[in-house]
């Protein structure tokens, strides 16, 4: 091997090193940086890492949130939202554009792990058909936890089903009760119903049950003021913090690698800072309205990622789990990309008009479905189907008309 070929295959495997290291530090919540940095530094000699409750004597928070904010670090678990974006990569998604058909799904999974989203939209923003969208939200049945991507429990157990093992007549005869779980007794004459009927007892429902108690304690990574002019600032309160220590120490080619390695990631740590502060200004020029006290406007991950200069995957990884505050409260980065109903119009707005209309309708005659559709369609001048309001009325989990009436009767 020549010199030139050498030092190339030397400069790939530095690129490899650091891409390993960077992926993880982008995506990390600010909970797991802190123990993430202190691992390589177990593992690095030239690494010293610095608690992010050790380097200020002063707090933002009060002692009992500090308090709080530790005692959740140490039981952090990993969010729905991470496990599944982590599992959107080659068999299951193999190109880029299902990929990013995926990325786009993955942001209608609610935490219960159903798929709340509009495959018809999501297919016009993807620019592909309503067929091919649909056959990528199904692969979503092969993913874990399983059952995640399923519109209703009934399509989330037979996703379930489909990844146990299990004799083929009792697979058969367990999707047969789930098809038909309104009439189940009819079947318990079959030779395999005890066994069907036990597996079908033990499916999850919801798919992500188990995700949904442990949200993670929620610690904002920016601060978002709005007066004369806009103010973002980083809580650097709880960023850890590393440096390089010893670094003549470095003597042989195995301690030298090491030390590259500490201050690559020493750089790493520095461009996260930097690509969230860019991702968070971004959002909040978008959005100024929403600061501002409005609405939401349609805003995608695509669109920023253009803006950027990066992949659409490295802007979905980058909003995983950080948060912002501000004067209306504290919310998810990954809330701020909303759909678009028009060009100006996002879903968002619909919601909260739905919501609004709900708070201040008559209690003895509550708006239905249909009422509140031609409103929205008046309102905003767009053409809308009912089932579109029926939608983000569960979403926003208000009842029924009928569901409604009942309640104001009682309260």
């Amino acid at each position: 091997m020549n010199h030139s070929t050498g030092l190339a295959v030397k400069q790939k495997q530095n690129m490899q090193l650091s891409l390993r290291m960077w992926l993880p530090l982008l995506q990390a919540p600010l909970q797991e940086l802190d123990a993430l940095l202190e691992q390589h530094s177990y593992e690095n000699p030239f690494l010293e890492h610095m608690s992010s409750f050790e380097i200020s004597d002063s707090s933002r928070y009060d002692g009992d949130t500090k308090r709080g904010f530790i005692e959740n670090t140490s039981t952090y678990k990993e969010s729905l939202y991470d496990k599944l974006l982590d599992q959107i990569c080659e068999p299951l998604f193999p190109t880029p554009k299902s990929q990013k058909i995926a990325l786009e799904i993955l942001q209608h999974i609610e935490n219960d792990g159903y798929f709340t989203g509009d495959i018809e939209q999501i297919a016009i923003e993807c620019n592909t058909t309503n067929e091919f969208a649909e056959t990528i939200r199904k692969r979503f049945g092969y993913l874990e936890p399983y059952g995640v991507g399923a519109i209703n429990n009934k399509e989330s157990f037979l996703f379930q089903l489909e990844a146990m093992e299990m004799p083929s007549g009792v697979y058969e005869l367990a999707c047969t009760l789930v098809k038909d779980l309104g009439h189940i007794d009819k079947y318990h004459k079959h030779h395999f119903f005890d066994e069907a009927i036990h597996i079908v007892k033990m499916l999850n429902h919801p798919p992500a049950i188990d995700y949904i108690d442990d949200e993670p304690y929620i610690i904002p990574d920016f601060f978002v003021e709005i007066d004369d002019d806009v103010v973002i600032k980083i809580n650097n309160e709880y960023y850890p913090d590393i440096e390089i220590k010893d670094p003549f120490l470095a003597k042989n080619s195995e301690l030298r690698s090491k030390l590259k390695e500490a201050k690559d990631l020493v750089s790493l740590l520095e461009l996260r800072k930097a690509t969230l502060y860019k991702l968070v200004i971004s959002i909040v020029d978008k959005q100024i309205k929403f600061f501002m006290g409005g609405e939401l406007r349609p805003l995608t991950m695509s669109d920023i990622a253009l803006e950027l200069g990066f992949e659409e995957s490295t802007i979905s990884r980058a909003v995983s789990n950080k948060y912002l505050q501000c004067e209306r409260g504290t919310f998810s980065l990954k809330s701020f990309f909303t759909n678009a109903i028009t060009h100006n119009l996002s879903s968002s707005e619909i919601k909260n008009y739905v919501k609004a209309l709900v708070d201040n309708e008559p209690h003895d005659t509550p708006l239905t479905d249909d009422e509140i559709m031609s409103k929205v369609t008046q309102k905003y001048g767009i053409s809308m189907v009912r089932r579109t309001i029926t939608k983000y009325r569960k979403l926003l989990d208000i009842p029924s008309s009928k569901e409604r009436k009942k309640l104001y009767t009682f309260s």
